[in-house]
């Protein structure tokens, strides 16, 4: 499978707790759930046509959830971007994450986690 090399990628953590408790189902999530096919077909057809920043963004309303730990989010996150090819993701959180969390989520994810200030974290893999 093929992947758009991107090095660097910024995902919004906080917009995306806003986002995911406000989410409505669009018509290919509907269609997915009764014709599974459906779906995939879709997104093959359009994956070359959306921002790979994008299709992590629709890959994570989809693969996370505010209800889960963040460090269970984060771990999910570093794994679909390893899907997409991402090198480097820069996740902007709503608040700081404690030394614990961190060392969970860079010994679950396989990834190397650095806070680049006190909401903001460099995970490369």
């Amino acid at each position: 499978m093929e992947h758009q090399i991107k090095a660097k990628v910024v995902f919004d953590y906080t917009s995306f707790l806003g986002a995911s408790c406000s989410k409505k189902w669009t018509f290919l999530e509907a269609m997915s759930t009764f014709a599974p096919i459906f779906s995939l077909m879709w997104k093959n057809t359009i994956k070359d046509s959306i921002s790979v920043e994008d299709r992590l963004w629709d890959q994570a309303m989809k693969s996370l959830s505010a209800s889960r730990s963040d460090e269970s989010n984060i771990i999910t996150l570093v794994e679909l971007a390893k899907s997409e090819g991402i090198e480097e993701l820069n996740v902007v959180m709503p608040y700081e994450l404690d030394n614990e969390q961190l060392k969970q989520v860079c010994s679950r994810a396989h990834a190397n986690v650095q806070r680049l200030n006190q909401d903001e974290l460099k995970i490369t893999f």
